[in-house]
């Protein structure tokens, strides 16, 4: 880098710094204003524990034969899907040939949940798709950890997305009260898994590359991002033909974490070939600028880097209007195939129109304002 590079870089930070101290500032101030409002616990007795689906679960049928009782009258299973820090899990109680079982699946999540949507998303064949993922989840697994009794299963979703993990499972026999579940359950080879259920590398790592392999060696259409590393399709359906991945913040822009030198303040598509990768470019201000009919924003769709894409004319040029918030329960936010929305022209349509009005009605259509604290 130059002198002329690096004294220019040096100014930048500078200002960054200032900028942010002065932000740190207003938002103490916020921050106090807010906290002078809200009431404070007099004691540890006015403190609840937020309750689980899993605790509610219990609650409701307060013995395992109350619980049977109730699976007997849905007519064979009776399920409860929650998370935890560990992972992302459906217990059951099921009615086989062998008669009943306590079953306990685990799901992939994080980078390897949205390894197995793309995936899903840009096959094809879905159903045949659907196989494809279960035999490549079954490889997955490390040899050392295999058993007979852990398989890979496709449960009931919420949406279309499947569902698909590893399961095992227990005879109910003998099992009374839901202290009994517990003990019978913690010895299951399954509970070695949740460590492997965000990816090898865990929650914050990117999958490595033999894992797109593995899955690609099932005949599924596995990609990554070259910039990210995050796994993306093309064929999602609020946003066709546009590489994107189906986290829920970025979704098709890039933080081009993998290329030296290419980061940028500006939002950028994700590539999948290193070789397609560009630096940010500005608009020129003559491109025609329309508002978002959700959050009003001026758009453009012939931002230089977003071409076709409506985009913010200035800013960071982000195509994103709006991310999923918190309007749904554990099992269907698990099973949305909804990632972020795209902005919609005033006057103008998109793919994702209908999948927004309906997220605005159940309450998960978000809108990220300012940061207060």
């Amino acid at each position: 880098m130059g002198k002329r590079a690096q004294q220019k870089r040096a100014a930048k930070h500078a200002k960054q710094a200032k900028q942010r101290t002065a932000a740190a500032s207003r938002n103490t101030a916020v921050f106090n204003a807010l906290a002078a409002q809200m009431p404070r616990l007099t004691s540890m007795d006015d403190y609840e524990p937020m309750s689980t689906p899993w605790g509610d679960f219990t609650d409701s049928f307060t013995t395992v034969a109350e619980a049977l009782t109730a699976a007997e009258e849905a007519g064979g299973l009776l399920s409860c899907f929650a998370f935890d820090d560990s992972g992302e899990y459906e217990r059951a109680l099921r009615r086989g040939e062998d008669g009943w079982r306590y079953e306990v699946t685990l799901y992939p999540r994080g980078y390897l949940r949205e390894l197995v949507k793309t995936s899903w998303l840009s096959a094809e064949d879905r159903d045949q798709a659907v196989e494809q993922l279960r035999l490549a989840l079954s490889a997955y697994v490390p040899p050392g950890l295999r058993r007979p009794d852990l398989e890979v299963v496709q449960r009931p979703s919420t949406t279309s997305v499947p569902r698909v993990g590893w399961t095992q499972s227990v005879p109910v026999a003998g099992l009374e009260t839901w202290e009994d579940v517990r003990l019978a359950e913690k010895d299951l080879p399954l509970f070695a898994l949740p460590p492997l259920a965000d990816g090898p590398g865990g929650v914050c790592d990117p999958l490595p590359e033999e894992i797109f392999t593995l899955f690609q060696a099932q005949g599924l259409d596995a990609h990554s991002c070259a910039g990210c590393g995050m796994p993306v399709t093309n064929r999602h359906p609020h946003w066709p033909d546009v590489w994107v991945s189906v986290e829920n913040e970025f979704g098709p822009s890039c933080e081009r974490s993998l290329l030296t030198g290419m980061d940028s303040p500006q939002r950028v598509p994700h590539v999948i070939d290193a070789t397609q990768a560009r630096p940010a470019r500005r608009p020129t201000g003559k491109e025609q600028k329309v508002q978002c009919r959700h959050c009003a924003a001026h758009v453009t769709e012939q931002h230089p880097d977003w071409p076709g894409v409506w985009t913010e004319a200035g800013g960071d040029s982000s195509p994103v209007c709006a991310v999923v918030g918190s309007g749904c329960g554990d099992a269907q936010s698990y099973d949305l195939v909804d990632c972020v929305y795209p902005h919609i022209p005033a006057g103008g349509d998109s793919p994702a129109a209908a999948a927004i009005a309906a997220a605005q009605q159940t309450g998960y259509f978000h809108q990220p304002r300012p940061v207060l604290f």
